[in-house]
């Protein structure tokens, strides 16, 4: 095939070969074809995407509807941006087979969902609701799901989504490398996209007419306990997996496999009640919070754990702390805030008449630190660059992305600085440290390769990291705000 579109390649340099690689084209596009579109809710139920535990497909459908805008002409923009790898999304290429031959004028694949990759930290940045059931199971098929999305960059930070995509790698014990199975990739019309937005809007007495199913009101109502911070998302998965056919049984079900005996699973649907989360203390150290343990829980005694991150061996924690019998409540550790950090439930086992207790069996784990909606860089008025501020070593941070286009930033950014303060409250001079936007190094890391329209750069404060801080970039030496990030939580 690669000889026959260099042919092809060669033949139109020399105004022969139009017919040829029109031929090209057809063969590609028959070979790349995809199994089908998806019309409709009502589709997903036909297909094995997002199904079985542990797959995360349809909470990425869910939050990917959520996190965008379709306008009247069925135009979709993203909240977000792919070229900077907002979320962990990053650029999958313009290549066959799983997906059809992309022409570079017809925009870029980017491919969402990646949360185990150790070098996509972006992925952090998405909800709960969509990485919980990765962080707590084990195994392959806990990583397999994939949205694609086709995107045009229409320039001043402007993304529209031409195609979407779901997909899934092959099975990892059929040896076929990272490929997406064509068997399994389907195209997702905006209509279903639409019928996601609008399922918070829907009374639950006229679901069996317009999806034309039954739903089990308190399967659905024991779904709506789980996420009841995400409006629709129970109702999208009680209408695609359990309770929309009579004799299909639910296989999903959110559910930690025993790390001592991975056969074993842990059923309690209690636990998907339980959310664990790091916070910031006023010393730049992290806080563990949790909420949501049942009163079987505590009546067995349990404590949560501070670990480095999802693959800290179990037995490296950083910091640890007995619940006291509290179904939420918080403590504040003395381990520096950092990214990755994560809170994991355990059993207590005492010792001597409860004067000493030991981790026992690990129960549930929450998803790894990322302040989402405070470390997604904001753009920079006017410019094609943005500011983000992140957390390091219990210190306040900034980025700068450079767009590789914006050749005289430094020259336009010449009198530009960054400012850090402690409150959104504080005037501009009212900074607690602040460093010039030039003065910015270039940041150099391995999984940066997946950012290829963009430099950049880094300045660490000595400001510790709390509540309240925000970062500001200023064109001018006194004034002429460009970007402000939100308050860090």
């Amino acid at each position: 095939m690669l000889t026959q579109y260099l042919f092809c390649l060669r033949s139109t340099m020399v105004g022969r070969g139009f017919l040829g690689c029109f031929i090209l084209c057809l063969s590609l596009a028959s070979v790349c074809a995809i199994k089908g579109t998806l019309n409709s809710i009502d589709d997903l139920r036909d297909i094995e995407f997002g199904h079985t535990f542990p797959r995360h497909g349809l909470m990425l459908l869910h939050w990917l509807a959520n996190n965008s805008h379709i306008d009247n002409n069925g135009n979709m923009r993203l909240n977000f941006n792919p070229t900077r790898r907002d979320y962990g999304i990053h650029f999958y290429g313009n290549r066959p087979c799983s997906l059809p031959f992309l022409l570079p004028e017809s925009g870029r694949y980017y491919s969402l969902g990646n949360i185990g990759c150790n070098n996509n930290n972006g992925a952090m940045a998405l909800p709960d609701y969509v990485t919980q059931i990765f962080y707590n199971s084990i195994g392959p098929e806990n990583n397999r799901d994939r949205v694609v999305l086709r995107v045009r960059d229409e320039g001043s930070n402007q993304f529209i989504v031409d195609e979407v995509f779901v997909t899934q790698h092959y099975p990892l014990n059929e040896n076929r490398g990272s490929a997406y199975d064509p068997d399994n990739t389907y195209r997702v019309n905006v209509r279903l996209l639409r019928q996601i937005q609008s399922l918070p809007t829907i009374d639950q007495n006229d679901i069996p007419r317009i999806y034309n199913v039954e739903i089990n009101h308190n399967s659905l109502e024991h779904l709506e306990n789980i996420w009841r911070h995400t409006p629709g998302l129970a109702l999208l998965l009680a209408i695609v997996l359990c309770f929309t056919r009579p004799n299909i049984k639910c296989s999903w079900r959110p559910r930690r496999l025993s790390a001592v005996e991975p056969q074993s699973v842990m059923e309690d649907k209690d636990n998907a009640l339980i959310k664990l989360e790091v916070k910031t203390t006023d010393r730049g150290t992290a806080r563990i919070i949790w909420s949501g343990i049942s009163k079987r829980l505590l009546d067995q005694g349990v404590m949560v754990v501070l670990h480095r991150n999802n693959n800290s061996d179990s037995k490296s924690e950083l910091d640890r702390s007995s619940v006291g019998g509290q179904a939420s409540g918080s403590y504040n550790t003395s381990v520096p805030l950092n990214p990755g950090l994560q809170v994991r439930l355990h059993k207590e086992v005492k010792h001597w008449w409860g004067l000493w207790s030991t981790i026992g069996e690990e129960i549930w784990r929450g998803s790894e630190f990322h302040d989402a909606n405070r470390e997604i860089p904001v753009d920079i008025i006017g410019h094609d660059a943005s500011l983000q501020l992140f957390v390091k070593d219990g210190k306040a941070c900034a980025r700068l992305y450079v767009k590789k286009s914006f050749t005289a930033w430094k020259k336009t950014f010449n009198n530009s600085w960054v400012g850090f303060y402690s409150s959104h409250n504080k005037s501009i001079l009212n900074y607690n440290t602040w460093q010039w936007a030039v003065s910015f190094s270039m940041e150099k890391r391995s999984d940066l390769e997946d950012v290829p329209e963009y430099d950049i750069y880094v300045y660490n404060s000595s400001m510790v990291m709390a509540p309240g801080v925000q970062a500001r970039l200023m064109l001018q030496r006194r004034s002429s705000e460009a970007a402000r990030t939100l308050p860090w939580e």
